[in-house]
């Protein structure tokens, strides 16, 4: 997530170089044909460019709200998890029972509950977990986790594990245990609901018809300008182009909010909030720093 209010230019062209580089393509080849055309006929073409220009921004205005749309739900599913995650732990610090062996439990549950966060984390975004699981999980519970088909869930079945055999031994009340079940649940709905986000793309027919139209305004563009204004047509066309280019590029690439990317909801940031939060609800003093921005401005 981008969390600076500079950008650098640098950075912007880097994104979008491509279609920046057909406009200018385009633009230098309308300064190169624009005196063999009769002027009537580049003028005429202004119609069009006005035509495929409305039609373009209502395009990109629509796709440009659904992208936001699901990278918006993406961060309330994450800020679910980190308000969920919280009210575990306060439950397990405040109604389990005293008795041998509890305090091993409730660091065991709170550190597994912090472990969910990151490999959730890394399994949207395709990723090996690295050093953030040390001290969360054991080795033989962490092999057994990677080992499974599907992590995160196998974490969620431990935890379901753990608390039905404290509710057997006694240690947690019928009541209680309801409500543990009732967070498991929800954490489950996280999981699913960011599996739905991931695995579900915004249509790829919409998106290459807008970008084909994209295509055509950017060569029409250049031509219509110069039948107006010669070669100053040359800095009004990169200058209009750029926004269209600029505008598609925004929804482009916030419509999957879980692929490792500048413009991403920041995993890495959540995960690492929910883990100090956990751990300093346990009494811990020994806790990771927080995730910084990198580079400009960037939060993963």
């Amino acid at each position: 997530m981008i969390v600076t209010r500079r950008i650098s230019l640098t950075r912007l062209l880097g994104f979008t170089w491509p279609k920046l580089l057909i406009l200018a393509v385009f633009t230098l080849a309308a300064c190169l044909v624009m005196d063999y055309l009769a002027r009537g006929l580049l003028q005429a073409l202004s119609y069009a460019a006005g035509f495929l220009g409305t039609a373009l921004a209502f395009l990109i205005g629509f796709r440009n709200n659904a992208a936001y749309g699901r990278w918006w739900e993406g961060h309330q599913i994450w800020s679910r998890l980190k308000y969920n995650s919280r009210s575990f732990a306060m439950l397990v610090q405040g109604l389990i029972q005293d008795g041998e062996g509890v305090d091993s439990i409730r660091r065991q549950l709170v550190h597994r509950q912090a472990a969910f966060a990151w490999w959730l984390n890394h399994f949207l975004r395709k990723r090996q977990p690295g050093a953030e699981m040390e001290g969360l999980l054991d080795p033989a519970e962490r092999q057994a986790v990677a080992a499974s088909q599907h992590p995160p869930l196998a974490l969620l079945v431990r935890q379901g594990r753990t608390l039905r055999e404290l509710a057997e031994s006694g240690r947690l009340d019928a009541y209680r245990h309801v409500r543990f079940t009732e967070l498991l649940q929800a954490f489950n709905e996280v999981l699913g609901s960011s599996e739905r986000l991931k695995k579900t793309p915004f249509p790829m027919q919409y998106t290459w018809f807008m970008s084909y139209t994209l295509v055509l305004f950017l060569l029409v563009l250049p031509l219509s300008l110069a039948g107006h204004l010669g070669y100053w047509s040359v800095p009004f066309a990169l200058l209009i182009g750029y926004a269209y280019i600029m505008l598609e590029y925004v929804g482009r690439y916030i419509e999957n909010p879980f692929e490792n990317q500048v413009n991403d909801v920041p995993l890495d940031y959540i995960a690492r909030t929910i883990e100090i939060d956990l751990r300093e609800m346990l009494g811990e003093t020994d806790l990771p720093e927080p995730i910084q921005p990198r580079g400009l401005g960037y939060l993963y």
